[in-house]
């Protein structure tokens, strides 16, 4: 009798430290600060920043799918696409500073700055986006390798053609 009452002990001791819950680290240990959710990133040059839709001024990245005109383009996207993302996420602090003018679907065209670095001409100097003032409403010509330099090859208008 003596020996039941004291495996029982036993093992009610045993589930109740099982059931005890790790203690919360010290609250001097503070998370790395980041944007969290104030910005979302919609494609490579545009972006909602503090609930407020933005263009980037000086930047126009290929653009994905439905709106690409041709594969090559919509691949670019994306590989700009994931570069914005990490650099968004990596970055501590963000600027918005406007410029004059909207796009065409009136977002506001801004120059966005990570940790003090221009966003939309670090794309440029990377290769991943042309100027706005390029020609083609700003338009780099993703699709030309690929459709006006081949002989005989059509104009390549959309990825529907």
């Amino acid at each position: 009798m003596i020996r039941t009452k004291l495996i029982v002990l036993t093992l009610a001791g045993a589930g109740l430290a099982a059931c005890q819950r790790t203690p919360d680290p010290p609250a001097s240990i503070a998370l790395p600060p980041g944007l969290g959710d104030r910005v979302r990133v919609l494609s490579a040059d545009a972006m909602v920043i503090d609930g407020k839709h933005v263009r980037l001024a000086n930047a126009y990245a290929p653009q994905g799918v439905p709106d690409a005109r041709c594969w090559a383009e919509a691949t670019a996207a994306q590989t700009t696409l994931a570069w914005v993302r990490a650099k968004v996420k990596d970055a501590r602090d963000i600027a918005v500073e406007p410029a004059a003018g909207f796009d065409e679907f009136h977002r506001q065209l801004a120059v966005v700055k990570l940790d003090g670095v221009d966003l939309g001409q670090e794309m440029y100097e990377a290769g991943l986006a042309a100027r706005r003032t390029d020609g083609l409403n700003g338009r780099f010509a993703w699709c030309e390798p690929i459709s006006g330099k081949a002989a005989g090859a059509p104009t390549v208008h959309s990825l529907l053609d």
